[in-house]
């Protein structure tokens, strides 16, 4: 059994990871000074972080503390 400050640590860093990727590649339409390489490597980035914190989720929804 994950001790519960564990767990909560772990749901703060998948909170980072979610954050970092919203920074790295946000929803909205980027700056028009961002070129379209430069865009699509940001999003690239962004979709890794985006994998490991959805997977970070399913992980901590297994072993969710009663």
């Amino acid at each position: 059994m994950l001790p519960v400050d564990a767990y909560l640590e772990l749901q703060a860093f998948h909170d980072e990871l979610v954050g970092i990727a919203h920074t790295i590649d946000p929803t909205t339409e980027p700056a028009p000074a961002v070129g379209k390489p430069e865009q699509s490597r940001h999003r690239a980035l962004a979709k890794v972080f985006r994998l490991w914190a959805d997977q970070m989720d399913r992980s901590l929804k297994a072993i969710r503390p009663a």
